[in-house]
């Protein structure tokens, strides 16, 4: 099921890249970091940060709204301190993920054709692709997430913007009937460049 999903996302971003000038389609890069937590892992506050790259394809309209489709390597998980963490106290877990992302946009620009301002909120599916945790049994950490997101962008030019998230996983990240942990999910903060083509 994973497979198919992926191949069809990789077509879509091929079909878009071969479409750019088209006004419906509009093609961004998008790189930046994110401070993540697990919340049942013991380890507190937003202190684990990771990469957060990838591609987004918008299906433009004139209207206020549109929906945009991503693709990002997401570096999340859990750590005692920003630095200098022992290995029981680090969760590396680094996903493939795949949002869909509905917009409200404003402040439209005239001169350069694009909104300012807008604001996010969707649902994102990721695939597990590293793991890696002294304290936890690596093969209990589930392979799939899915989860939910509120963010909000501004386009500082045509074609330079920057752009805030707040991410929060739906089902649990590990699995082990043997100890009683009856929360075990990831949350995150976004903050990211996106250029524009």
């Amino acid at each position: 099921m994973s497979k198919t999903i992926l191949t069809l996302i990789i077509v879509c971003l091929i079909i878009a890249i071969h479409d750019l000038n088209s006004q419906r389609f509009q093609f961004a890069g998008v790189g930046g970091i994110n401070a993540s937590q697990i919340d049942g892992d013991s380890l507190f506050g937003y202190k684990k940060t990771g990469l957060h790259v990838g591609g987004r394809i918008s299906y433009i309209n004139k209207s206020k709204f549109d929906i945009a489709l991503e693709m990002l390597l997401s570096q999340r998980g859990a750590a005692k301190s920003f630095s200098e963490n022992r290995p029981k106290d680090i969760i590396q877990a680094d996903y493939i993920e795949i949002p869909i992302v509905f917009n409200l946009r404003d402040w439209y620009i005239k001169e350069g054709k694009y909104h300012k301002v807008r604001a996010e909120f969707g649902m994102s599916y990721a695939q597990l692709v590293r793991i890696e945790s002294a304290k936890f049994n690596e093969e209990n950490f589930n392979r799939r997430d899915v989860s939910w997101f509120l963010g909000t962008g501004l386009r500082i030019s045509q074609h330079i913007g920057i752009a805030a998230r707040y991410t929060s996983s739906i089902i649990n990240m590990y699995t082990d009937p043997s100890l009683n942990l009856p929360r075990f999910k990831s949350y995150f903060f976004t903050f990211r460049a996106e250029y524009f083509f």
